[in-house]
Order: structure tokens, then C-alpha cells, then sequence
């Protein structure tokens, strides 16, 4: 059966295993622009604790929430399994190119069901080293911030989806109507160049582990 991933906005994602099982990444509050997601999940992951990444209360039917980072701002150790998913925070990247001196620590999540694994890069603000990179194993599905300013950049996302080397790439974490006034670039910059595109008709979409593109494809969700 066939994993289902929606995109909310900005960072934040849905995704619901072959039994049902719903997770949420990074979810924002309601007053950011995109309006409330109305969204509903047994766990959401938070990749560091910045308001438009971390409001979980915004989620509803009383998930459990996993935070990538503890209390003092480091990073926090998780693999759990709930059912047909199974979770992972991985540690080791910054929200900045400067070893979190200027915004703090960064966890990525990789979510696996359904013989599909897909990472989120939070606000990832560098290239990973080798060694954290290879902490992912393998990843078919990139969930790739590409806007800049609070970032990667589109060109440094570029080196880090050739870090992960998935089959798909999905762009997160770029100037829409939603946050037109936000400093970071539109996709179009990330896009550039690109082959391999495919748009997607809606916000949802199914992913079948038996017909992932065997070229590596970049899938881009409607923005409005």
C-alpha cells in the first residue's frame, strides 16, 4: 500500500502510513499566513524549537509530540515505532553555517513506513558533514528547505540533496502569498535549471515504494 504525503505549508507536512498512522512535521501556528491547517496526527516531530516550526498544539487528536531538542537546546536522542512507523531523530546539523552560534542546533527526522523513507531537514543551514549524512542510510524521499536567509540556500540545497542522493526531492521552506513579506526566496530560484520536475495537482499525494522514479525526480506541491 501506498504512503500518503500532504504538504500544509512552509514547513510542515503530513504523512500517513499504510495503517493509518498520521504524523506531522513542524507544524506552525494558525496567525503565520497560511491560515489553520486543521490537521490531525498520533505524533509530531519538531525539528528545533522557532515558532513557525514548533506549535503542536495547533495539531489535533492528542498526538505524541517528539522534540528533536531538549530543553537546553540540545539535541535529543528518539527511535520509536508506533505501529507500521518508525522514527528517528538524527543529530549533528545547525540552523546556521556557524555551528548553531547564531540560531541554534537543528534535528532532522527520518520517517520510515510502508518501505519508504523520508527525511525532513527542519532549517538546515549547511552542508551536512559525511558522517551525519550517512547517519540517514538511505533516503528516497528529500524534504529540502531551499529559501535562504533562515536556510540553505537554493545552490547549497543542491550539494545537500547530492549528500542524500534521494530518488525524489521535495522543496520546503519558500516564499509563498502565505509569507510573502518573509525575506526568503521564492522556489523558482531552487528550480532553476532543474529537470526532472513534476508538479503535483494537490496538495496530497501517494507514494508506492514499487514505483519510485528510477531517475531522480524534484515534486513540487502547489503553493496557493
Amino acid at each position: 500500500m501506498a504512503v500518503k504525503l500532504k504538504w500544509f505549508g512552509h514547513a510542515m507536512f503530513g504523512v500517513e502510513s499504510p495503517r493509518g498512522i498520521r504524523v506531522v512535521t513542524d507544524p506552525y501556528p494558525r496567525g503565520m499566513g497560511y491560515g489553520p491547517a486543521g490537521a490531525e496526527a498520533e505524533v509530531v516531530t519538531i525539528s528545533h524549537e522557532h515558532f513557525d516550526h514548533n506549535a503542536a498544539d495547533e495539531v489535533g487528536g492528542e498526538p505524541v509530540v517528539l522534540r528533536g531538542l531538549g530543553a537546553s537546546g540540545q539535541w535529543v536522542r528518539h527511535a520509536r515505532t508506533l505501529s507500521d512507523v518508525q522514527l528517528t531523530a538524527i543529530g549533528g546539523t545547525y540552523h546556521d553555517d556557524r555551528q548553531g552560534t547564531i540560531r541554534g542546533l537543528n534535528c532532522l527526522w527520518r520517517i520510515e513506513t510502508g518501505g519508504i523513507r523520508i527525511l525532513h531537514l527542519g532549517d538546515l543551514g549547511h552542508v551536512p558533514p559525511p558522517a551525519v549524512a550517512a547517519a540517514a542510510g538511505r533516503v528516497d524521499v528529500l524534504l529540502v528547505p531551499v529559501g535562504g536567509v533562515y536556510t540553505i540556500d537554493a545552490g547549497t540545497a543542491d550539494r545537500v540533496v547530492d549528500a542524500y542522493k534521494p530518488q525524489v526531492v521535495i522543496p520546503m521552506h519558500y516564499r509563498t502569498e502565505a509569507v510573502k513579506d518573509w525575506p526568503i526566496a521564492p522556489v523558482d530560484e531552487f528550480l532553476k535549471g532543474k529537470v526532472g520536475l513534476r508538479q503535483l495537482p494537490d496538495h496530497e499525494t501517494a507514494i508506492d515504494p514499487e514505483r519510485l522514479p528510477v531517475s531522480r525526480e524534484l515534486w513540487l506541491f502547489p503553493s496557493g
